[in-house]
C-alpha cells in the first residue's frame, strides 16, 4: 500500500477484507513492528495463536488502511476509546479527524469500513456457524422473534444472521455498544431485499437518521453496514481484499439488501 493516496468522498464507503490464512514469519514480522507496545502487550495475552493471529491482522489492517487517508505513518496513529469502547482517532491532522471508521471480525475475516464525515457501523459473521436461535428468543425484538420463527426452517438460520449483523452495526454506528438493549429496535426485512428499522417509544433516535446495506463477499460471510444518512442519495461501495504490507485487489461481492429509502 501506497500512503495518503486514496480518496474519500462523503457519498463513499471503503470496505476492506483481509481473509485470516496463516502466514509466513517475514510477513507476521513486519505486521508486528506496526504495533504499539501497548499492542503487544495484548495480543500477548490471548492463549491461542489463532486468536494472536487474528489481532495482529486486526490491527495492521487498521494501521496500513488508515495511512491511505492521511499522510501518517501506520505505526504513527494514535486512539483512545469512547465511554463505550469505541476506538476514536485522536491524531491531530485534518484528514484524520475527518474519518471515521468501524471493524469487525469472525472466523476467517477482518472487515474494516471506512467513510468521511459520518458514523458508519459494521458487522460480519461466518455463516458456516450454527445459528443460536434461542438469542432471537431472549434479546431480539418481539418482532423480530416471531417473524424469525415464522419462517421455514431451512430459512430461519439465514435470517437470524442477517438480522444479528444489522443489529450489531447499528449499536456499533451508535457506539453505544451493549448498553443499547438489543430489544428496544426492530429491523424490518421484506421479500424484496430492501430493509427498514424501528425504535420503541424512548429511545433517543429517529429510522430517518440510518441508512442499512447487506453484502456477501464470499460464500461463508456476511457484511451487514449501518450508515449516518446524509443530504445526498448517493451511495458508493468500493471492496477491496487485503493483505497488510503485502497484497491488495479488488473484490467482487454481492449486495444483498439495500435500505428502502435510497437506490446506493
Amino acid at each position: 500500500m501506497k500512503p495518503s493516496d486514496e480518496l474519500l468522498a462523503p457519498h463513499q464507503v471503503h470496505l476492506w477484507h483481509a481473509f485470516t490464512p496463516q502466514q509466513d514469519e517475514a510477513l507476521n514480522a513486519l505486521q508486528l513492528g506496526l504495533l504499539t507496545p501497548d499492542e503487544r502487550t495484548r495480543m500477548a495475552r490471548f492463549h491461542f495463536e489463532r486468536d494472536q493471529h487474528r489481532y495482529l491482522i486486526t490491527r495492521a489492517l487498521v494501521r496500513t488502511v488508515l495511512s491511505r487517508y492521511a499522510p501518517i505513518a501506520p505505526a504513527d496513529w494514535t486512539f483512545e476509546p469512547g465511554p463505550h469502547g469505541r476506538p476514536y482517532i485522536t491524531n491531530p491532522h485534518l484528514l484524520a479527524q475527518q474519518l471515521r471508521f468501524n471493524l469487525s471480525h469472525t472466523d476467517g475475516l477482518v472487515v474494516l469500513a471506512v467513510t468521511t464525515g459520518r458514523e458508519v457501523g459494521i458487522d460480519t459473521e461466518s455463516t458456516a456457524r450454527t445459528a443460536p436461535l434461542e438469542v432471537a428468543d431472549r434479546f431480539f425484538s418481539r418482532q423480530e422473534a416471531q417473524a424469525l420463527r415464522a419462517l421455514p426452517a431451512a430459512e430461519q438460520a439465514h435470517r437470524f444472521w442477517e438480522l444479528w449483523t444489522f443489529k450489531e452495526s447499528y449499536i456499533k454506528a451508535r457506539g453505544l455498544g451493549l448498553s443499547l438493549p438489543l430489544s428496544k429496535f426492530s429491523l424490518q426485512l421484506d421479500g424484496d431485499a430492501r430493509v427498514d428499522i424501528g425504535f420503541d417509544e424512548g429511545l433517543d433516535d429517529s429510522p430517518a437518521r440510518w441508512r442499512f446495506w447487506q453484502l456477501r463477499p464470499d460464500a461463508n460471510h456476511l457484511v451487514a453496514l449501518c450508515l449516518e444518512a446524509s443530504t445526498t442519495e448517493l451511495v458508493e461501495f468500493s471492496c477491496k481484499a487485503v493483505q497488510p504490507l503485502l497484497s491488495e485487489d479488488t473484490l467482487a461481492f454481492e449486495l444483498t439488501r439495500r435500505p428502502r429509502a435510497f437506490q446506493g
